[in-house]
């Protein structure tokens, strides 16, 4: 579980946790990720890939709850992008 910023008696967050929501710091970590096969959730990938072509409105749902619970739109999972670029690989 990843550690949780509390902010200082002012309100603001400190430094650290500033720089820990830079989009920068955000990209090194997805991209990081990229090379752990293991932890990828690869089921869910081809579940959304599947529903993007005959329901999109169920994978939509998905997000948008995924937005309301987490605050955030995007996967911290890279297996859909691994998934997307073989597929491309293997249609060319």
């Amino acid at each position: 579980m990843l550690p949780t910023t509390s902010p200082n008696s002012n309100g603001a967050l400190d430094s650290r946790d500033t720089a820990r929501h830079t989009a920068g710091f955000k990209r090194y970590k997805y991209l990081r990720r990229l090379l752990h096969f293991k932890q990828m959730d690869f089921q869910f990938a081809i579940w959304q890939m599947l529903y993007l072509f005959t329901s999109p409105q169920r994978v939509y749902r998905n997000f948008h709850y995924r937005k309301q619970t987490k605050d955030q739109w995007a996967r911290d999972d890279p297996a859909f992008l691994v998934l997307l670029g073989i597929w491309l690989c293997e249609w060319k």
